[in-house]
């Protein structure tokens, strides 16, 4: 087809060639111009694109009708003019976080809103996409697991037949996850250093031996139910605090920062396909001071690493070494506080202690499914913490009885499978 105009509003030559080609030509709401144009030998589609775009418009086809619609706005109509608005519950994800994720898997019609205090997403989009976006958000708006962690933080006095540190490695016979990363600064002795393993009977026995001499002290025993993925915690110690000067600009500020020392056991615990459990571990042994003149310093025995372990099974972790030097003084009481003379009835003696941490770490992937009888491994570890659970764990457990009785009776029927759904809202526009 070949056409011409000059200064003719986009409205009427679009009316003009719908009329005359028998096509429906959709105008969006503001879209009008004035155009002047030649056009030879060119095709309905072609002609319609090219006046559309000379009066700085976009044209999109569906379903063989012709929408003119202003460049920002292109790509937002949907095929067939139908979209649909869902609701999504938000479980356990954080909504915002996951919001960010699903956009880039909209399409180029869709839309997504936020409502961070209902926890609610809510998605318009083509039926498809919406159905897409909801088994996305099945696989990851899952419900989180949870790792029951037991440690044991020992100290063990040395003598002088083990002053580098004592050589683990000849107590291990398992050679399965074994491991030594070399001294790096925390050892000296020959075959020493840190070094980690599982846990077995020989390292069990070795421990009784030098309990039995009391070379052995608890520093802590902690147990702490974390979530998968997520860092926790425990701090058996103090926190010293001290003044922080900040300046900026000429503006000084004044806060207060604190020390934290003792025994401190951080974690993040993950769980793989195949049931075991990795732990990022930085178990720390420290004292820390603040002078007079607010001035921090601290001594600490720490490690960070990664381990794989299966669920149940303990690591050992060995050969973080610590040099103690004390010093004290005896004396005649009275005459040995004597300027002068107290020399002669005082005595001050140096004492060199060398100690080295030991770690014991054992986690249980905990399983809380109303299926699983409580008669099962889990379910003995969370009723043998109910000092880290506290009344909780009671009250749950009790009202999880009295609601459901046939899981005291592993004889019993399986109770029946309850299956939660996040409630969806759904709207066709027309």
């Amino acid at each position: 087809m070949s056409l011409s105009m000059r200064d003719m509003e986009l409205s009427e030559v679009m009316a003009m060639l719908s009329r005359q080609r028998q096509v429906n030509i959709l105008l969006a709401n503001g879209v009008n111009a004035n155009v002047s144009f030649n056009l030879y030998d060119v095709s309905l589609d072609d002609a319609i694109e090219s006046i559309a775009r000379v009066a700085g418009y976009a044209v999109e086809k569906s379903n063989g009708k012709y929408f003119i619609v202003a460049h920002d706005s292109a790509g937002k109509y949907a095929p067939n003019g139908l979209t649909q608005v869902r609701s999504f519950e938000v479980q356990y994800a954080d909504p915002g976080v996951l919001a960010e994720m699903l956009s880039p898997y909209l399409s180029g019609y869709g839309a997504l809103n936020v409502l961070e205090d209902r926890r609610l997403l809510i998605i318009e989009d083509t039926p498809e996409f919406v159905d897409r976006m909801a088994r996305l958000m099945a696989e990851i708006d899952r419900k989180p697991r949870q790792i029951l962690i037991e440690a044991q933080i020992l100290e063990i006095t040395l003598d002088d037949d083990d002053a580098f540190g004592i050589d683990w490695k000849n107590l291990f016979t398992s050679d399965g996850g074994s491991g030594s990363f070399g001294t790096g600064g925390l050892a000296t002795g020959e075959g020493n250093g840190f070094f980690f393993n599982l846990a077995t009977n020989d390292i069990e026995v070795a421990l009784d031996a030098l309990r039995s001499s009391g070379r052995v002290r608890t520093l802590s025993t902690p147990k702490l139910l974390a979530l998968e993925n997520q860092e926790s915690e425990v701090l058996i110690g103090d926190r010293k605090g001290y003044r922080v000067t900040t300046t900026i600009n000429q503006v000084t500020s004044e806060s207060i920062e604190f020390l934290e020392s003792g025994v401190i056991l951080q974690v993040t615990p993950s769980i793989d396909s195949n049931g075991s459990v990795m732990l990022d571990i930085h178990p720390e042994v420290s004292t820390g001071t603040v002078d007079a003149s607010g001035v921090p310093s601290q001594t600490t025995t720490e490690v960070t690493t990664r381990l794989l372990v299966s669920d149940g099974h303990s690591v050992f972790i060995g050969g973080l070494l610590k040099h103690t030097l004390t010093e004290s003084r005896t004396g005649v009481p009275v005459l040995g506080d004597i300027p002068g003379v107290k020399r002669l009835f005082s005595n001050r003696r140096k004492t060199n202690t060398n100690t080295e941490t030991i770690v014991l770490i054992t986690p249980h992937v905990v399983d809380d499914d109303l299926n699983q009888p409580w008669n099962t491994e889990p379910r003995k570890v969370i009723d043998n913490t109910q000092l880290v659970l506290g009344r909780e764990v009671n009250r749950i457990g009790q009202h999880v009885t009295d609601e459901f009785p046939s899981l005291n009776r592993p004889d019993s029927d399986p109770p029946l499978e309850l299956t939660l759904s996040p409630s969806l809202s759904q709207h066709r526009s027309p």
